[in-house]
């Protein structure tokens, strides 16, 4: 069943809304901090400096061991979610 452009555009001024309201939450409890873009720009430029001086292959090596990890993590995490969900359906004897 279709909706009407009305209902879409409820939808979207709804949605707007809701979103203007977070965004102004979020505008008061970060201060508005001059040197943010400063700080930022000169921790690239360390992080820069610090993995032009790291062989290409070790780097290489080091963010495929970082995957591999995040993989067998997720996969563990995912086995005991499984498990607690089977324990949850399971009735109590």
């Amino acid at each position: 069943m279709a909706r009407s452009p009305a209902e879409i555009q409820a939808d979207i001024a709804l949605t707007r809304r809701v979103i203007e309201r977070q965004l102004d939450a979020l505008a008061r409890r970060v201060p508005r901090a001059w040197w943010m873009p400063w700080a930022l720009g000169a921790g690239a430029l360390v992080a820069g400096l610090v993995l032009s001086r790291v062989p290409l292959l070790r780097l290489v090596g080091v963010g495929a061991r970082t995957v591999q990890t995040g993989i067998v993590v997720a996969g563990t995490v995912a086995a005991v979610d499984r498990f607690l969900a089977e324990q949850r359906r399971l009735p109590a004897a």
